[in-house]
């Protein structure tokens, strides 16, 4: 993994921290350090320096005056700064270079993209990807139009080729080149916003995110973000023509989507406030095309007049705004900051809210549909209702007790048995309706659609769930062993089938691997040993806050998780020279640092004997379905180190949102 090197010597700062063998590449004919500042011309005899200076690619370096696109290109070249460890699969962060078109000119390689072939994949993109929510902001008649005049703004045009080849690989596709001289354009003009390199933006940050790019893509939303605020895209413009304005939401709401590719439910890291939102919803696609002038309502109910039928694009973002609600309110429920009669009372709001959304589809949006036959319908539909069932599974894995991603409150478990009960059966329900959906959608589905990246998300949350559901207690409802395997082998296959190129779904897909594979194993053995897996990470990364740790909880599929970002703070100011001690004397246990613990034991449901790990149906998958990753002693005023090993030592963080 590539991070930022402190140029340090003989190890980096950064090296230091995460415990890794650090050296600097040197010559073989190097006799001496100062060879190393002798011969500054010399590519083979470098100093820390340089080798920091060569690493170090700013993100706007090609908007510096008068930078050549082989100026910059050269910037990201030079000897790579490595450690002892053997790195997994290379991801570029934002010091690296641009893209992974390593020693290709991008402007040379662009220029070599050929007429027919632009217009092969930009048609592909609008048959394949326009139907997405994600890629729906084009008007298509335009955009075609233009490519046939050759009218068609650059960036626009490569960052289409490029995320439509990365969808649909061919051999002489260089869309690695294609998106770094895209991006380059972009970044020369990086005062001037335009609404064509903003929705060029959008389709390069989907593109570094699929390739694994990941630090690029996160830090380049908040410059596309800042962009669209600078246009006022999140206020309407009635001045312009009904495709125009609809063309400027759209591009809005694309960008608003991509936040849940970061987090979900994290004020911090929001592009934008949602009060700060002053624009109707997506209109539907026949209303775009026919340039038809249609109300289809706010964000937030009561900003303006509500159509009696809501489309199902505007359900879709609608959707995506209940369902960060609900991960705020369960990260609030995580760090104790609500009341049990708080959180009743929000769970009723949400759920009129979404019992409301669904009672205002229309008819041939509703599922399941009164005629069978029109199940065979555009992606959309499948995806929207899917995410409709996420939310009633966020919602209620509250009360889910021992599974990982729940939220435990003290109240909580001293509930009614039948109550619990209730609350866990609506959450496995609606998780076997995530799965129904995709089924149907896999039944039905034309051999081109193409599914949206919350697809993905529901499937492999919904196949746990059901998962999960085998082995629930003393009141065990849960499917059939095999008929569980069943439904999440499914989901597996189709997040595989669709989004194996995807570099950030990467860790999702071999986790729910694993899963399914320690169940069959469970299944296949005579005395239902089941196969323990390893904690892929049980303690908080070694550059990151533990505060931060602690409330954020990011997912395994997250941008920002994947990211890893590494905070250099501690060499803002040098560290403070300790002074020498005149005596030797043994420690206390209060001048040790307390490392956070690789194997701990959460208290379990006293209903429960304490059985054997070969014997014990919680430790399927290898997570302590049996156990809580909470300190309860905290919720009666007893916090202490025992809490904080808890947060730390849970595998549920990498999974939560």
């Amino acid at each position: 993994m590539k991070v930022r090197c402190s140029g340090g010597t003989p190890q980096c700062t950064n090296c230091q921290r995460r415990n890794r063998e650090c050296h600097y590449a040197v010559s073989k004919n190097s006799s001496s350090s100062n060879s190393h500042s002798n011969n500054n011309n010399n590519p083979q005899k470098t100093s820390p320096a340089a080798v920091l200076r060569a690493r170090v690619v700013p993100l706007v370096a090609s908007d510096a005056p008068g930078a050549s696109p082989e100026q910059v290109q050269v910037q990201g070249q030079g000897q790579q700064h490595q450690n002892g460890e053997s790195p997994g699969p290379q991801r570029e962060s934002v010091s690296d270079t641009a893209a992974p078109a390593s020693n290709v000119n991008p402007q040379s390689s662009a220029s070599l993209l050929p007429e027919e072939t632009a217009t092969f994949l930009i048609r592909e993109y609008f048959e394949r990807l326009y139907p997405l929510a994600s890629y729906c902001f084009l008007h298509k008649t335009t955009v075609i139009q233009r490519c046939r005049e050759k009218t068609i703004d650059r960036a626009l045009k490569l960052a289409l080729c490029a995320i439509t080849s990365m969808y649909f690989p061919r051999q002489n596709y260089e869309h690695a080149a294609w998106a770094q001289e895209a991006e380059r354009i972009i970044l020369e003009r990086l005062d001037h916003p335009s609404i064509f390199h903003i929705q060029a933006s959008l389709l390069l940050i989907r593109y570094r995110a699929g390739v694994g790019q990941f630090p690029r893509a996160f830090i380049m939303a908040g410059l596309v973000a800042r962009w669209a605020v600078a246009l006022r895209l999140n206020y309407e413009h009635s001045h312009l023509s009904a495709v125009a304005q609809e063309v400027r939401r759209r591009t809005f709401w694309s960008l608003y989507l991509l936040e849940d590719s970061f987090c979900v439910g994290l004020e911090e890291f929001e592009l934008f406030n949602p009060s700060t939102i002053h624009l109707q919803l997506p209109c539907e696609d026949v209303d775009f095309h026919q340039g038809r002038p249609v109300s289809t309502g706010y964000l937030q109910p009561g900003k303006g007049l509500e159509p009696e039928v809501l489309g199902s694009r505007a359900a879709f973002v609608r959707l995506a705004f209940i369902r960060r609600g609900i991960m705020r309110l369960n990260r609030r429920v995580f760090l104790k900051e609500v009341n049990l009669a708080e959180l009743f009372c929000s769970m009723e709001k949400f759920q009129n809210d979404l019992l409301r959304l669904r009672t205002r589809l229309a008819p041939c949006d509703q599922y399941p549909p009164l005629n069978p036959e029109e199940l065979q319908r555009p992606p959309q539909y499948a995806i929207t209702h899917m995410s409709w069932h996420q939310c009633h599974c966020d919602l209620y894995r509250i009360f889910l007790t021992g599974y990982p991603e729940s939220t435990p409150h003290a109240a909580i478990d001293g509930m009614a048995a039948p109550d619990r009960a209730l609350m866990k059966d609506k959450c496995l329900g609606h998780a076997e309706q995530i799965v129904k959906v995709l089924s149907d959608f896999v039944q039905h589905k034309d051999e081109r659609d193409m599914l949206e990246f919350d697809a993905a998300v529901c499937a492999y949350h919904g196949a746990r769930l059901i998962l999960f559901g085998t082995y629930t207690g003393r009141d065990n409802t849960g499917l059939p062993m095999q008929m569980a395997i069943n439904k999440a082998q499914l989901c597996l296959d189709v997040i595989t089938r669709y989004f194996d190129f995807s570099a950030q779904l990467k860790a999702m897909r071999q986790q729910l691997e694993g899963v399914i594979q320690q169940h069959k194993s469970w299944l296949e053995s005579a005395d239902h040993r089941a196969v323990s897996a390893a904690d892929p990470n049980p303690r908080p990364p070694p550059n990151m806050s533990t505060d931060a740790y602690i409330r954020q909880r990011l997912a395994i599929h997250s941008l920002l998780r994947q990211s890893d970002f590494v905070d250099d703070s501690r060499d803002a100011a040098p560290e403070p020279i300790s002074e020498p001690a005149l005596s030797w004397t043994a420690s206390t246990d209060e001048d040790q640092v307390q490392e956070p613990q690789a194997e701990w034991t959460a208290p379990r449901d006293p209903g429960f004997p304490a059985l054997d790990a070969a014997t014990d149906p919680y430790f399927l998958l290898g997570l302590p379905f049996g156990a809580s990753s909470l300190d309860f002693n905290a919720w009666t005023g007893n916090p202490g180190l025992q809490e904080l090993s808890g947060y730390l030592g849970g595998f549920d963080e990498q999974y939560m949102y």
